[in-house]
């Protein structure tokens, strides 16, 4: 239980903040308000990580599954940096 809580706690945090980063690179709004939906949707999407982490049986299965999702998210975020302008 404990490997699967630290794995989905860390894995969590990873993807919710590479998600968001996504969203910041791609959402054409002011800085103010990509900064509250950063807040509200990073804390629902580490949450829904969590939740989908905990349906695995160990946590050798946690790592791989968050592992996967978090290079998805960092492939993104890479083509999303070099392909887009600069603020």
């Amino acid at each position: 239980m404990w490997p699967k809580s630290i794995i989905a706690f860390l894995g969590g945090l990873l993807l919710s903040v590479s998600i968001m980063l996504s969203l910041y690179l791609l959402l054409p709004l002011a800085i103010d308000i990509k900064l509250l939906l950063g807040l509200l949707s990073g804390f629902l999407i580490w949450v829904a990580v969590m939740v989908y982490c905990y349906s695995f049986n160990n946590g050798k299965a946690v790592a791989v599954a968050c592992g996967k999702l978090l290079m998805l998210s960092l492939l993104v975020n890479a083509v999303l940096f070099w392909t887009l302008p600069p603020l």
